[in-house]
């Protein structure tokens, strides 16, 4: 992704969103990429398995961020951490004030969000686990009007707009 601000709204625009224009709703797809762990390379040389996220508000992606999620990690921990990234920054933009009544979000396993969310199957030392509820709870708190949405990624892979931001989303995480 470009550093500086004017090639990064040219990036963010040339990614096909028109179509997700559904008004006061912010659209969180998210998704991640596990490198294959061999012992046999030097610690300095393994890759560190990313988490992408690009939100689009009114049809537009507005940012988008990738992050490192660990060397050995399971999927629940990729989920985990793009949907707590994507909940952060949902959270940011309702503060801000932005006119939101929908926030949606697109992830490959509506399962795994639903045991992370859940409240009563909280083992004890999974952080992840109670950071992801309670970063649903502080929504729900918080802006009791803003409706939440958890959609599963291959759902969502029936309309051409969707796939093109999720495609962009897994190519920005395989660039790193």
């Amino acid at each position: 992704m470009p550093k500086n601000r004017k090639d990064r709204d040219e990036y963010h625009n040339s990614l096909n969103l028109a179509p997700v224009r559904e008004p006061n709703a912010l659209h969180l797809f998210t998704a991640g990429v596990k490198h294959k762990f061999d012992p046999s390379v030097p610690i300095s040389h393994r890759t560190h398995s990313h988490i992408a996220l690009v939100t689009v508000f009114n049809g537009r992606a507005v940012t988008s961020k990738t992050r490192a999620a660990g060397r050995r990690v399971n999927e629940e921990t990729i989920v985990g951490w793009s949907t707590f990234l994507a909940l952060v920054k949902a959270h940011k933009k309702l503060q801000k004030g932005w006119p939101i009544s929908k926030v949606v979000l697109y992830t490959t396993s509506q399962l795994i969000v639903k045991n992370l969310m859940s409240t009563n199957s909280k083992p004890l030392g999974s952080q992840l686990s109670i950071a992801v509820s309670l970063a649903f709870d502080v929504i729900a708190t918080d802006f009791p009007e803003v409706d939440i949405e958890v959609s599963k990624e291959s759902a969502c892979r029936t309309s051409r707009h969707h796939t093109c931001c999720l495609r962009a989303v897994e190519e920005r995480a395989k660039d790193l």
